[in-house]
């Protein structure tokens, strides 16, 4: 019974520890329809920050970065935190909606990691792009080629690509909702002080009927007569 107690103490310890690690500093997340996030039943990926640019040669370059999550609880007790292998490739595009041959990368990070991901297009004929990341595995032929073909479809319908341009990511905030209510409370703070101002305008009659102070002002000058 004792040993079973100790267990029981210690993996509740080392519950609360990893609670404490699993907190996550960073509270800024995006959104960019060009990213795709394909996460595996351990893990998930958020995405950061998103950026395009035309570099000095012409050619369009992406920045991306992308957050890890924490190791659970019980598994980190049992195995630790495993090396998680990201796997992603960019389509670059041109303006008739024909991708480039992806070429697959993979590389390897911690849990809780922050992973970057820098591609260049190949040529200036390549205006806009498509990102996938995935923690399963490589994209396979059949996903390119149906990848490429909403491109064409896309392309078809909307007469062509559109250039990249500058970075098309839309921030998540959480805190929307705290800020549409401040300006709603000031607004209502506003009748209630309109509503106790006719209260002090009826006082002030009141106070105009009370005035013994001439007869105070006559005792203390005779008062003071015979001193002088």
């Amino acid at each position: 019974m004792k040993v079973a107690k100790t267990l029981i103490g210690v993996c509740t310890s080392a519950m609360l520890l990893t609670g404490c690690m699993t907190e996550e500093p960073i509270q800024q997340r995006v959104a960019d329809d060009r990213i795709q996030l394909i996460e595996n039943n351990s893990f998930n990926i958020e995405l950061l920050n998103a950026k395009t640019l035309i570099n000095d040669e012409g050619l369009l370059t992406v920045d991306v970065s992308a957050l890890l999550s924490r190791t659970s609880g019980l598994r980190w007790i049992f195995c630790g935190d495993p090396k998680i292998t990201v796997w992603y490739h960019f389509d670059w595009i041109d303006a008739d909606g024909n991708i480039c041959p992806p070429v697959q990368h993979e590389m390897s990070a911690l849990p809780g990691n922050i992973v970057d991901f820098h591609g260049v297009a190949p040529d200036e004929k390549y205006i806009n792009y498509r990102l996938t990341i995935s923690l399963k595995g490589p994209g396979t032929e059949q996903e390119a080629a149906s990848q490429q073909e909403a491109v064409k479809k896309q392309a078809a319908a909307e007469g062509k690509v559109k250039p990249a341009g500058k970075s098309q990511a839309k921030k998540i905030k959480k805190s929307q909702a705290k800020s549409k209510a401040k300006p709603a409370a000031k607004k209502n703070a506003k009748p209630a002080a309109q509503k106790d101002a006719p209260a002090k305008q009826e006082a002030k009659p009141a106070v105009k009927d009370t005035k013994p102070a001439p007869k105070a002002d006559e005792n203390q000058q005779k008062l003071t007569e015979p001193f002088n």
